[in-house]
């Protein structure tokens, strides 16, 4: 199993937004709390194999307009959050997990990904708070939204 640092995490983060969607972001120096507390849409997925990991991934509204409008090519006011928030968040997760499957998965211990699932704040802090002590975690900013990404032990 090979582990994954937060630079690493940084980075397949950043590759991912800018190819699926062509949103470039920069890590910020906000409190993982923080960002996941003016979210309006989480979602989990896990990891499993010998060591079983959660990726948690949370969304401001701006950041939500922003992925869905570079990937349903649109423009960013014409996404509903309220509407679509969870469904933007759970595609998020699915394309970071994967990209974690492969970074830390060796012949030996793979890992399998699981099925993105919606989560509520208090579940996506107590992810948050974990990845803060004994993960991985980033702030990712535009000027118009957050995005907190965390992988922490299951």
């Amino acid at each position: 199993m090979l582990a994954v640092t937060r630079s690493n995490l940084v980075e397949i983060v950043k590759r991912a937004l800018e190819r699926m969607t062509f949103t470039f972001v920069e890590t910020g120096e906000v409190r993982l709390a923080d960002a996941i507390a003016r979210a309006c849409a989480h979602a989990t997925i896990e990891l499993r194999g010998p060591r079983s990991y959660l990726c948690s991934v949370s969304a401001s509204v701006g950041m939500v307009q922003e992925v869905a409008s570079g990937m349903l090519g649109c423009d960013a006011d014409e996404v509903d959050p309220a509407k679509h928030g969870e469904a933007v968040v759970a595609e998020l997760a699915n394309v970071f997990g994967g990209e974690l499957v492969i970074q830390m998965s060796t012949e030996r211990d793979g890992l399998r990904i699981g099925l993105p699932q919606s989560a509520q704040v208090e579940q996506a802090a107590e992810l948050g708070a974990r990845a803060e002590r004994d993960g991985v975690g980033a702030v990712f900013v535009l000027e118009i939204g957050e995005l907190a990404v965390s992988l922490s032990r299951a």
